[in-house]
């Protein structure tokens, strides 16, 4: 009778049957477990089964009758304990040292650390590929890279998939600086701790194979990446350092960024009408202009690559080789008290006899006084940093240090900008003043809308961040040039230095300044009013303020 009453209150009780099958698949596991082990090292195999399962049977048949559970089920599992643990023993002394079981819960942490780093791995964002081509470790746990590890995460997740071209850091006794580059334009990230933010130096320094010791020298290295779903990345590192601060600067996928074709950089159709029968003369030289960061090297570049490498001798001479152009013989300039003058070093490439040169910037006067005598003979593109047009030809006519020379080594000059363009996911719509229009000498009858940055779209009533720009507004930049041709009779006004005379001669010819070029792009949606202003304004083109756009003209 005891023993159906007993029976009676474990089946009704819940947590009874769940912590009995909860044992019951554990020990099975086990005996599974060892079932293989014992078939793969050639032991007794059979003896141990019916061992485990004689002791099992017997174990559950206990839990069963005896009427108090939580006194049973402890007995039965001394029981399958010491099944176990016999086995444990028996096993040591049949295997070899190294395959051997211990007590020891070594093995274990090595296990879990291992199964926690893998699954660490399968989350991980960013995955750096080591100097012997393999995955780095990702930090775990309390090891003192875990922070600088994410410090990195939050800032390449920022700075990659709005297709950053440059991080700055700065790490001084106080904190880190932080500034991520985007289309030419800097955004500043959230400042670190000083020892996060060395600490994140030392590392990308470290597995880009630069000495991490040496703080102070300028050092160079490359660094390959995987970042989630945008795949692999390359970065190139720069560091130096001073009494007072640490600078690290890396250029993200810097071979990407100057292979552009001609005719993806942005000049307009009436400039290109004008341009193209120049760029095929093969004759003389075409200057392109700008400052620092507007696309000269891809502008010479698209320029260089409109001519056959296998039927033209074609040379470069650069202070940095961008990227290998097929067929084109790079040359980088030597520098150093050793190195001979950059003028020697031109007047070795053209005893080549090159059919194309192009300088990627020409910085003393020496390198060309030997253009003029040669342009009869082969194209030059010369990169100046200037800011327009006519400042370029009067700096041309200086370095030449002869305006005859000078204008007639001229074919054309390419004054440009860069200017980010408007996201077409979320651009925004609005009618322009009346009066703006007017400074701008444009038809209010011709404009109907400008466009503005909004980096925002909105899903189901709510603003949303754009998916497109990831926020910014703008993606991508796009060239504005200023593009100037000689012909016979500008170049007479050259040599003849009336310059005001040229001015109008080539408003005549109907020149664009930079302005005009811009505000086209303006009317077209491509770009923004505030855009323009911001490259333009502090870049300070000689064209007027006022400019006489030739979008009315076109009836835009």
């Amino acid at each position: 009778m005891t023993y159906f009453i007993a029976d009676a209150v474990t089946l009704m009780s819940i947590a009874k049957p769940i912590t009995f099958g909860v044992f019951v698949g554990l020990w099975a596991y086990a005996v599974g477990y060892i079932d293989k082990d014992a078939k793969f090292f050639y032991l007794k195999r059979q003896m141990w089964n019916a061992i485990h399962l004689g002791v099992g049977v017997l174990a559950w048949f206990l839990v069963i009758t005896i009427p108090i559970f939580w006194v049973g089920l402890p007995l039965a599992l001394v029981m399958i304990i010491g099944a176990l643990v016999g086995y444990h023993f028996y096993r040591n002394t049949e295997v070899k040292e190294k395959d051997r079981w211990r007590m020891s819960l070594d093995s274990f942490r090595a296990r879990w650390n291992d199964a926690q780093a893998q699954r660490q791995a399968a989350k991980a964002t960013v995955i750096i590929k080591g100097q012997d081509g393999q995955p780095v470790d990702i930090p775990l746990g309390d090891d003192p890279l875990v922070p600088v590890y994410e410090a990195l995460s939050n800032l390449l997740d920022f700075a990659i998939p709005r297709r950053a071209d440059r991080i700055d850091m700065v790490a001084d006794a106080n904190h880190t600086t932080l500034s991520v580059h985007i289309d030419g334009v800097k955004y500043p990230q959230t400042k670190l701790d000083p020892r996060v933010g060395l600490g994140l130096i030392d590392y990308l320094k470290k597995h880009a194979g630069m000495d991490v010791e040496d703080r102070r020298k300028k050092q160079t290295g490359t660094l390959e990446l995987t970042i989630s779903e945008l795949g692999k990345q390359k970065f190139e590192l720069t560091s130096i350092g001073s009494t007072k601060d640490m600078n690290l600067t890396v250029e993200i996928n810097p071979h990407r960024r100057t292979q552009f074709k001609y005719n993806k950089i942005g000049i307009l159709e009436a400039q290109d009408k004008q341009l193209i029968p120049s760029l095929d003369e093969n004759l003389r030289s075409v200057l392109v202009v700008c400052p620092p960061g507007h696309g000269m090297t891809s502008t010479l570049y698209s320029m260089v690559e409109r001519h056959d490498p296998y039927t033209q001798n074609i040379m470069t001479m650069e202070h940095e080789v961008s990227y290998e152009m097929e067929g084109v013989t790079h040359n980088e300039i030597k520098l150093g008290t050793d190195a001979p003058p950059v003028a020697q070093q031109l007047r070795t490439i053209l005893l080549r006899e090159p059919r194309v040169v192009m300088i990627g910037n020409l910085t003393d006067g020496d390198t060309a006084k030997l253009i003029p005598d040669h342009v009869m003979d082969m194209r030059f593109y010369v990169g100046i940093r200037q800011t327009d047009a006519f400042t370029a030809l009067r700096a041309w006519i200086q370095a030449i240090g002869d305006k005859t020379k000078a204008a007639n080594s001229l074919n054309a000059i390419v004054a440009q900008r860069l200017v980010r363009k408007l996201c077409q996911t979320c651009r925004e719509p609005y009618q322009p003043d009346a009066n703006m229009l007017r400074k701008l000498n444009f038809s209010a009858e011709n404009i109907q809308q400008f466009y503005k940055h909004s980096g925002q779209v909105i899903v189901k009533d709510e603003p949303q961040p754009c998916p497109h720009c990831m926020g910014l507004g703008y993606f991508g930049r796009v060239g504005v040039f200023e593009v100037m041709v000689f012909d016979d009779e500008s170049r007479e006004m050259v040599a003849a230095g009336q310059l005001d005379k040229l001015r109008s001669h080539m408003r005549k010819n109907k020149m664009y300044y930079l302005q005009e070029a811009a505000l086209t792009r303006v009317v077209e949606g491509v770009t923004s009013i505030s855009e323009i202003t911001r490259v333009l304004v502090s870049s300070n083109p000689s064209s007027p303020k006022k400019s006489q756009s030739r979008s009315k003209s076109n009836g835009k």
